[in-house]
């Protein structure tokens, strides 16, 4: 049952369409390849309507996490990150007043990333990711940064997520995607993503509806100065 904990907080109510949402992704990559990654999650637009998920003795037939079960397992899955290779610092810090989750992550390269996120979806769901997850590809070499993740996502979870009444809620919210780096930009494969007037850094921004329509927009390219 724990492992419903995180899911239920991450997954149940950042995808049931509770109302609008920001999740932000920052990562910071030096030259060689290592880096930083920070993740937010803000739900505080809906905190009236997760509170009253909260209320719930359970959402179908899956038992509803105090908020203290959530802080114990989200740090128990910050503990078993910790320990895998090439993964450090890893700290996440959930606010369950305004419903805000800070992910903080250092990485030794983005091999080590992946792999870490990975792992820990597996920790969370407690099973082996499936092919698509292990498909996923994050990678930054030669100067050049590849991600590949958007078109992976199961076209059964959104047409599922289409078919919901409050589908429409999803134009309200922001998914920002932000890469940095040491040396400038000099190309970008998506027209959808900009570049800074630093050239050193890059930034895609959707509504969690165009996530869900157009899930390859958040994969692309973006080759730096040697």
């Amino acid at each position: 049952m724990r492992r419903t904990y995180i899911t239920l907080l991450l997954t149940g109510l950042l995808f049931s369409l509770t109302g609008c949402f920001e999740l932000i992704e920052d990562t910071t990559l030096n030259s060689d390849g290592s880096g930083s990654y920070k993740l937010t999650i803000n739900l505080s637009a809906s905190t009236t309507k997760v509170n009253s998920l909260m209320a719930m003795d359970s959402i179908k037939g899956t038992k509803v996490p105090s908020r203290s079960e959530l802080q114990t397992q989200l740090q128990s899955y910050m503990k078993n990150l910790n320990t895998k290779e090439g993964i450090s610092n890893a700290k996440a810090v959930l606010n369950t007043e305004n419903w805000i989750l800070n992910l903080n992550v250092d990485f030794e390269s983005l091999a080590s990333l992946r792999k870490g996120m990975i792992a820990l979806s597996e920790d969370i769901n407690k099973k082996p990711a499936n092919e698509k997850v292990n498909n996923i590809i994050l990678s930054f070499s030669e100067n050049v940064y590849k991600r590949k993740i958007g078109t992976l996502i199961p076209a059964d979870w959104r047409e599922k997520v289409r078919k919901n009444e409050d589908f429409a809620l999803l134009k309200d919210g922001k998914c920002v995607f932000i890469q940095r780096f040491d040396k400038e930009i000099i190309n970008v494969s998506s027209e959808d993503v900009r570049i800074a007037k630093s050239k050193k850094a890059a930034m895609l921004q959707l509504t969690p509806l165009m996530l869900v329509n157009t899930p390859e927009k958040i994969d692309y390219i973006i080759t730096t100065k040697r």
